[in-house]
């Protein structure tokens, strides 16, 4: 094994391996069937590192996500579906929310084959402030929820920009669905038949929010602004004082795709339920899918998922080769 491919490996192993729950393989230990083999198969990925891939051409917009030290493993898990299914690869631009440091990250994310950009959480308050939004800046001291939706407005002003929730899964190329980067002026986002609003938010700004289609923030799409600037500003100090109720955030997207915004097309990605507790997990490659977005309690599934990818059966699927050349270690930059 080379140098490259060892480092690699080893700094994934030691910073995501999880010990395996003997409980697990317990009949009755009250656990469902499908959670019980979602915790097995998160074990089973944090134990098996990904070896640095090849290179692929380049797309031409940036790929926006944010994390937390604790989502490392659903994060690599998400860009790995990325890499897997599309044929070429946006910038990556990572979030980091105080958490972990530009250079341990690169370390565990050294498989990646191009430069990831990190921005820290005080760079992207800093940048939100200078440009005229002191109480967004405040939001993303103090919320998650407030530090994704300046990473959005932020970076959506100076290139095209997909946001994308570390908590969706790709399974074929989403390119032909998104369009040409340059023209993605208005908010994009997905569509769900049923989705957690601020109700009183909503009564004040947009209720159109609350009727159907609802409005999820999982993937979002942006060149330029997001809304009129002092909608924004008025919003967002209506969000400030419930910093860890996510559908703060989500009622402020839903509100720029109502008011001057479209939906992505619905097969982008599935946001449904129905399956969370089966043995069988709906199939995202015979539906049509592109991609599916596992919104919090139904991450066991996200894993069982993931492992099927990185199975040889799931790479097969996908169409990629599985065998891999050490490509030169991950760089990564900070700036803003």
């Amino acid at each position: 094994m080379s140098d490259c491919v060892h480092s690699s490996v080893s700094s994934q192993r030691k910073a995501l391996a999880r010990k395996f729950a003997l409980g697990l393989l317990r009949p009755f230990s009250g656990l469902n069937l499908s959670v019980r083999l979602g915790e097995i198969a998160q074990t089973i990925l944090s134990r098996w590192p990904i070896p640095p891939q090849p290179l692929k051409p380049a797309a031409n917009f940036c790929y926006l996500m944010v994390s937390d030290r604790e989502r490392w493993l659903m994060l690599r898990e998400s860009l790995f579906s990325l890499y897997r299914s599309w044929n070429s690869l946006p910038e990556l631009t990572v979030v980091s929310d105080g958490s972990w440091k530009a250079d341990e990250f690169a370390e565990v994310f050294a498989w990646w084959p191009a430069p990831i950009r990190v921005l820290t959480r005080q760079e992207i308050c800093t940048t939100v402030f200078s440009a005229g939004f002191p109480e967004l800046a405040e939001y993303a001291r103090e919320s998650p929820y407030g530090l994704k939706l300046a990473a959005i407005v932020t970076q959506a002003k100076k290139q095209p920009v997909l946001f994308v929730d570390a908590d969706i899964l790709w399974f074929r190329d989403p390119t032909s669905l998104l369009g040409d980067p340059p023209l993605w002026e208005k908010p994009r986002a997905l569509r769900e038949s049923n989705c957690h609003q601020r109700r009183d938010i909503a009564i004040q700004y947009c209720v159109q929010v609350l009727e159907p289609p609802f409005v999820n923030s999982g993937i979002v799409a942006l060149h330029g602004e997001l809304m009129a600037p002092e909608l924004l500003r008025s919003m967002v100090r209506e969000a400030l004082p419930h910093p860890k109720d996510s559908s703060c955030e989500q009622t402020i997207i839903a509100t720029a795709v109502k008011l001057g915004g479209e939906f992505f097309p619905e097969k982008l990605s599935l946001v449904e339920f129905d399956d969370v507790y089966r043995f069988r997990s709906r199939n995202m490659k015979t539906e049509g899918y592109y991609s599916r977005h596992y919104v919090n309690w139904m991450r066991h599934l996200l894993y069982r998922d993931a492992l099927k990818i990185r199975s040889p059966f799931g790479r097969q699927e996908i169409g990629q080769s599985s065998h891999a050349e050490c490509a030169p270690s991950t760089q990564i930059t900070q700036r803003i």
